[in-house]
């Protein structure tokens, strides 16, 4: 329904049942759900089916530096090591809260009950609009962070490197090192993304299996030394590992701000775990703080944009008579503005939410955070 037609003028805004009254819990912004979703997998499979060497163009190229600025400026500097572990996910994240964002700023409800004679109405909406979709990306994002911070410990006991702050070597996706991580090279293209990798063309065929970090992979001494440091701390089964990476992640999880420094005495653990207990309950409840900052940041500036607009329009419709015009042109004009403006609002909300949750993976796959 058109604000201006409408009683209230927060119509627009809020969710409705997308079937009728019969099932109240899917909703218009439940649907928008399923078509920014739905959209991702026609967009990128189309565009990203295979590799390719050649230079992009259309829509290739605009996803294609998308990509890589969130791959190089965004991720890389956070992550380092474990960039491409996290790609996939935090790629996700940001087309997807791009998608419903962007979705929302187009007038898709007034377009249909337009053409349709008013017959269908709640057919389109801001799927972030809804503080369900907001805090189900919270949660996910929430689980993601923390689980991934406990393999990764895990990961550090079974092949004794627990401790280690080494060189950055990057992961890939299953987390399996070595990837590329070559800094200031010529850009070509493998496995059908962009990355800023060496000008080899044996690259495009295995590009995992290629590309090192050129400032230490395969350096003798550094071999050796990774070698020595493996040889000296003891390798645990898996299961051991995953039975102490729960707790050592907890342990790791708050500062030690006594910790007794080797030759100094064990005393001062009295000193330590006080305050260490205090600080962990403080960062256990930012750890659900954080997730909910995200939720709420979210769906509050996705809500208000829409909330303005709906307000502006109405007060035309308030005013009586001949006034209308003189009142109607500069709100027309404001509201244009507004509009533009959510549409930047919209793609930097999924930005701070993506950029977000990268620093706190990189807070949670640090061997002590």
């Amino acid at each position: 329904m058109n604000p201006i037609l409408a009683a209230d003028p927060m119509e627009d805004v809020l969710s409705h049942p997308f079937f009728g009254t019969h099932i109240t819990w899917f909703t218009n912004q439940s649907f928008m759900v399923f078509v920014a979703g739905g959209l991702m997998l026609i967009i990128f499979p189309q565009l990203f089916s295979r590799p390719d060497s050649s230079a992009p163009t259309g829509a290739k190229n605009f996803f294609e530096s998308i990509l890589e600025f969130l791959r190089i400026e965004v991720f890389r500097p956070a992550l380092k090591e474990h960039t491409d572990q996290f790609v996939p996910f935090l790629w996700t994240v940001f087309f997807f809260i791009g998608f419903c964002n962007i979705l929302g700023c187009i007038p898709l409800m007034d377009f249909f009950a337009l053409i349709s004679g008013g017959r269908i109405e709640h057919l389109g909406g801001t799927a972030t609009g809804s503080i369900n979709t907001t805090a189900t990306l919270a949660i996910v994002a929430f689980f993601f962070i923390h689980f991934h911070g406990i393999d990764v410990l895990a990961r550090s006991l079974m092949d004794g490197t627990y401790g280690k702050h080494g060189h950055h070597q990057e992961h890939d996706a299953n987390g399996k090192p070595p990837h590329e991580a070559a800094h200031d090279l010529e850009h070509m293209r493998g496995e059908a993304l962009p990355a800023d990798v060496p000008g080899d063309p044996d690259a495009l065929t295995h590009p995992t299996q290629h590309y090192h970090d050129d400032e230490y992979h395969g350096h003798p001494l550094e071999k050796a030394a990774e070698e020595q440091y493996a040889r000296e701390h003891q390798k645990l089964t898996p299961a051991m590992a995953i039975l102490l990476a729960i707790p050592l992640y907890l342990w790791n999880f708050a500062p030690h701000p006594f910790r007794p420094q080797p030759g100094e005495s064990k005393a001062k653990w009295f000193a330590d775990v006080p305050f260490f207990l205090f600080l962990l309950v403080m960062e256990l409840i930012g750890a659900v703080v954080k997730p909910f900052a995200l939720c709420m940041r979210l769906f509050a500036n996705m809500v208000a944009g829409h909330a303005v607009l709906a307000v502006l329009i109405s007060l035309i419709v308030a005013v009586p008579g001949w006034k209308q015009l003189a009142v109607g042109f500069p709100l027309g004009l404001l509201n244009m503005g507004i509009q533009f403006l959510e549409l930047f609002v919209a793609v930097l909300q999924a930005y701070i939410f993506t950029f977000l949750t990268t620093l706190f993976i990189a807070s949670a796959v640090a061997p002590e955070h």
